[in-house]
């Protein structure tokens, strides 16, 4: 079990696989000036939210020296998940990791979906 060190956050104790590929979002979305939104259960069982952006300082911990190589399906999906209005929920990563759910806020349904590029009866298309 490995650590991720925020800034002004005590340790979150996370998974290390789970860490890693978390842990690459992250980083990714810092590198290019984006801020994330991320959220967990810490273990008082209280959900926790922070907002992640430039000036935050952001370190994994691993419980081991040997990690496997990231999984690209799962990174995509926790890139979707990080890229959107609801945020990277850590809970839902664990919950959703064999799923095709986007990891977003557990409380919510986050099928994939296709959305329909057609213009609706009524409704100006861009």
């Amino acid at each position: 079990m490995g650590a991720l060190h925020i800034t002004g956050v005590g340790p979150i104790a996370i998974d290390d696989e789970l860490l890693d590929h978390i842990f690459t979002v992250v980083i990714a979305k810092l590198r290019r000036k984006e801020p994330v939104l991320l959220s967990w259960t810490d273990d008082a069982g209280q959900e926790q939210w922070i907002f992640l952006g430039d000036h935050v300082s952001v370190r994994a911990e691993f419980d081991s020296t040997v990690r496997g190589p990231r999984d690209r399906m799962w990174l995509d999906r926790l890139m979707v998940a990080a890229n959107s209005n609801s945020g990277l929920s850590v809970s839902a990563a664990i919950v959703d990791r064999d799923s095709r759910r986007i990891p977003t806020d557990h409380r919510t349904d986050h099928r994939v979906r296709a959305r329909s590029t057609r213009a609706r009866p009524g409704r100006l298309s861009a």
